[in-house]
């Protein structure tokens, strides 16, 4: 549990920076090449191994004795994963095309960049107040041990790393 509680703040930590370079727009000017780098961040670990891990921990609790309440907000929860994973992927085609110099209206930009933090607040907000206790309650050592043991090869490649194409992404994120 520690490992996705660290994983929410460090999420948190870049979404954090995200907001407050958009919402310093228009008086400053955005750091594309920046945001890339914080959606390619965001592509790699938490798309690809943080949400996975949860997703296996709550297909673990959909097969314990949930109340039907439990288990709708287990599953809206597993559909948000994929929604999150098309939100990021719009945020980073956009920032792309602004990268190549192509026209992209900025407010169609600021409305997709509004939708992706506002899902990912609303979706940690939940698993944190309800369904990491859920899983804490549920769930037996044996479960935790299983699912930790398939992941513990994977690192967050910025956060514990501190090195490598996320290192200077880490240095702006804890100094800014």
């Amino acid at each position: 549990m520690d490992r996705l509680n660290n994983d929410h703040f460090h999420i948190a930590t870049v979404m954090n920076s995200l907001e407050k370079m958009f919402k310093q727009f228009p008086d400053d000017d955005i750091d594309w090449t920046l945001v890339s780098d914080m959606l390619s961040y965001l592509q790699e670990y938490p798309d690809t191994v943080h949400h996975p891990l949860e997703d296996q921990l709550f297909d673990r609790v959909l097969d314990k004795g949930l109340t039907p309440a439990e288990r709708e907000l287990v599953h809206t929860n597993l559909a948000q994963h994929a929604e999150i994973i098309s939100a990021t992927l719009r945020l980073d085609q956009d920032v792309n095309q602004i990268l190549n110099d192509s026209v992209v209206p900025i407010d169609k930009v600021l409305e997709h960049f509004e939708h992706y933090i506002d899902l990912q607040r609303v979706h940690m907000r939940n698993e944190n107040t309800h369904l990491f206790p859920l899983a804490e309650r549920l769930l037996s050592a044996e479960d935790w041990r299983d699912v930790e043991a398939e992941y513990a090869s994977h690192v967050d490649p910025m956060f514990a790393l501190k090195q490598g194409k996320f290192a200077s992404l880490f240095e702006y994120i804890t100094e800014g």
